[in-house]
């Protein structure tokens, strides 16, 4: 199987620091989880002082309360915002023939104009709420999670619709595409635990929400 790990857009670049922020939230999500705090004083404190209005997820008083208002791993990763890999991607990786890759351009082109709004809104979503990750704002964190939680909803939705219309696929190309989006998911997946272990100093690894 030929793997290609190329994505289109500017994603990778803004990349690194979404997973960080995500597996950061996955890690006080584990703490909560567990019943214990999210950090000393029970209340997970960033790096150079606390959160505005308290500790996050704690209610402002450095007591645990539980799940966060929303779920980290609903959180569209950079690569899920992209959308499916654009044409010479996918005509590399599943060896298109010319017709093929004329008719996936196609439809791919007819996905990035109905969803190209909502990935530009993710995109921006996404740069608020590292924004506000690093000025320490909780609430703005929050609010910017729940609007990507709901555009990586939709997304998804529209994503998932257009691959399974993509009949012109052969047997063993749709097999090497399912393949090629599991190996993608591993390798995010795994990219989440590496950076959470560099942020507690390598004592615990996140359960999956």
């Amino acid at each position: 199987m030929t793997h290609v790990r190329m994505r289109p857009g500017r994603a990778p670049r803004i990349g690194a620091s979404l997973v960080f922020v995500v597996s950061f939230l996955a890690g006080t999500l584990v703490g909560a989880q567990q019943g214990g705090g999210y950090g000393p004083g029970g209340g997970y404190t960033p790096a150079g002082g606390s959160m505005s209005g308290g500790g996050a997820w704690d209610g402002g008083a450095g007591r645990g309360m539980g799940r966060p208002p929303f779920d980290p791993s609903d959180i569209p990763t950079p690569e899920e915002i992209d959308g499916p890999p654009n044409p010479p991607t996918m005509r590399q990786l599943l060896s298109l023939t010319d017709s093929q890759t004329h008719r996936y351009t196609t439809a791919w082109d007819s996905l990035m104009k109905e969803t190209g709004a909502k990935r530009d809104s993710a995109r921006t979503a996404g740069e608020a709420m590292r924004s506000s990750f690093r000025s320490q704002d909780r609430q703005g964190v929050q609010t910017q999670a729940k609007l990507l939680t709901a555009l990586g909803k939709d997304l998804r939705k529209q994503d998932d619709a257009f691959d399974k219309s993509l009949a012109f696929f052969s047997k063993d190309q749709r097999k090497q595409y399912e393949d090629y989006k599991k190996q993608e998911k591993q390798a995010r997946e795994e990219e989440r635990r590496r950076r959470f272990r560099e942020r507690s100093g390598g004592d615990s690894t996140p359960q999956s929400p």
